[in-house]
């Protein structure tokens, strides 16, 4: 296995990204995704935000189902972050 590189950051924000997207693929015409959404002018954002186009049309998968017409998501490791 290779040597991971001192400091080395893994970016998994695109591929937690393109799994939901890939996850709700189903119902991507009702959906617009927003990838690491900015919630304000200082550095504090979001994962994804999934919003609706129309709130009255269901959404298939599971998680889905609880959607209302904006929806924040967060992706946290199971593991704890350490820093280098």
């Amino acid at each position: 296995m290779a040597k991971k590189k001192k400091g080395y950051r893994l970016q998994w924000h695109p591929a937690f990204y393109a799994g939901l997207q890939i996850e709700l693929g189903k119902d991507a015409g009702n959906l617009i995704f927003e990838n690491e959404h900015q919630l304000s002018t200082k550095p504090l954002g979001i994962d994804v935000l999934v919003i609706k186009k129309d709130a009255d049309i269901p959404i298939h998968k599971n998680i889905g189902r609880i959607f209302r017409k904006y929806n924040l998501v967060e992706y946290k490791s199971p593991s704890p972050y350490r820093w280098q």
